[in-house]
């Protein structure tokens, strides 16, 4: 919830909240539309546009998971609202951890040294599941389990994924980073709220 402190002009505030409350909170939710919406804007820009952060595509996706709700009230205080995601992939990435096959199984991990397998960093499309793919050998090479790629007509053998029981996954989503590194931002938007509420008195 937005809480607001002393670098919101309280002078105003206070004037706003005796004259003309209606107004101030048409305009304080106003704001928070504004800043909610110019939050993850730049979420998306800064930290889901792929490495250092997460590739996460517009409306669909990662960044799809991103939610907004409003707490409405008659009480100026109790204004406020939430960005949220219940995405455990989303979790995953903004505290890192380990990642487990939730069916106990082995994790199909690409192998990064197949640049044929990318594009801009991203995994091609039908090599997302490899479960799908045809012509995949298993070989066991130095303690490892690999999945390969048998071509037809050559026969040639292309190492695809390697099979891991877990993954460690770094933190690099930055969710709530990002929101403290808009706090300026914020304020901005809440005092710009208190100068039009303001002007309709």
């Amino acid at each position: 919830m937005i809480r607001i402190t002393v670098e919101i002009e309280i002078r105003k505030l206070e004037l706003l909240t005796r004259r003309a409350p209606k107004v101030l909170r048409e305009e304080l939710r106003d704001a928070m539309e504004r800043i909610s919406k110019g939050f993850l804007k730049r979420f998306r820009a800064w930290r889901l546009q792929g490495p250092p952060g997460v590739r996460g595509k517009s409306g669909r996706g990662l960044f799809g998971t991103f939610k907004r709700t409003f707490f409405i009230t008659q009480e100026i205080e109790g204004l406020g609202f939430r960005v949220f995601s219940q995405s455990r992939v989303a979790q995953q990435h903004e505290y890192g951890g380990l990642v487990r096959d939730p069916g106990g199984g082995r994790l199909a991990v690409p192998l990064s040294k197949r640049q044929d397998m990318f594009i801009r960093g991203k995994l091609k499309r039908r090599f997302k599941h490899p479960g799908r793919l045809k012509n995949i050998v298993p070989i066991r090479f130095k303690g490892q389990t690999y999945l390969t790629e048998k071509k037809k007509g050559t026969g040639e053998i292309i190492p695809r994924y390697v099979l891991k029981e877990s993954v460690w996954l770094d933190q690099r989503l930055e969710f709530y980073k990002t929101w403290d590194r808009l706090g300026d931002y914020r304020i901005d938007r809440l005092n710009i709220a208190l100068d039009r509420a303001l002007k309709r008195i």
